[in-house]
């Protein structure tokens, strides 16, 4: 499988930073950079960052349809870290498309090694986690965003694939790394009210935390 799978994400990694800036203006209808220099700069930066993260989780993953999870997440992340960083938004139909890819290559892994409870306890993860980032929404809408609620369910269905261990390392890492950034944010601009980007510390410290797994 290896001898197929390889290649076949280097090619798509090569792919991802155009199809990933198209689907960033398209989802939200915006021009995320201007200038033909940074039109082919921004996309080769994004497939240099794709293929590193997916090679990254290689050694930890080894070449199965879980690394193809992996492979999926990272992409997806930096589509999601670019929007929101440019666009403060975190269009709904990517992060879909995080969760439903992801869900995808886990049931393909499910079929072939027989891990149904890892893919249910994933499932109810996502479902679960969905549920608590909705309450925390609705106490405090002025600092969740619809947007970082999705993406913490999204990113449970990843982390929930590695058990309860994963799940809530991956939650308190995730969460914490945004927590620090919001401090910094906030001494800097010395207002405890600025709002800032939340969907890159929250996937990168969802990843980091999958690769320590």
């Amino acid at each position: 499988m290896m001898s197929i799978l390889v290649p076949a994400v280097g090619a798509a990694s090569i792919a991802a930073g155009p199809a990933l800036l198209a689907a960033t203006e398209r989802t939200t209808g915006t021009v995320v950079v201007t200038g033909r220099l940074a039109r082919i700069a921004l996309p080769t930066a994004m497939s240099l960052m794709t293929a590193v993260l997916c090679w990254a989780g290689l050694s930890r993953l080894g070449a199965t349809p879980i690394w193809l999870a992996w492979c999926w997440a990272c992409a997806l992340g930096c589509g999601l870290a670019l929007t929101d960083l440019r666009c403060r938004r975190l269009p709904f139909p990517l992060v879909a498309a995080l969760a439903g890819g992801g869900a995808v290559f886990m049931l393909w892994a499910t079929v072939i090694d027989g891990t149904w409870f890892r893919f249910g306890f994933a499932c109810i993860a996502m479902v679960a986690v969905l549920g608590l980032a909705l309450l925390v929404q609705m106490c405090a809408p002025e600092h969740t965003g619809g947007g970082d609620t999705a993406l913490y369910a999204a990113l449970a269905l990843y982390l929930g694939w590695f058990g309860w261990d994963g799940l809530l390392r991956g939650l308190l890492v995730a969460s914490g790394l945004t927590a620090l950034v919001a401090l910094a944010v906030a001494v800097s601009s010395r207002s405890m009210k600025s709002r800032f980007p939340a969907g890159p510390p929250l996937l990168a410290g969802a990843l980091v935390s999958i690769l320590l797994t």
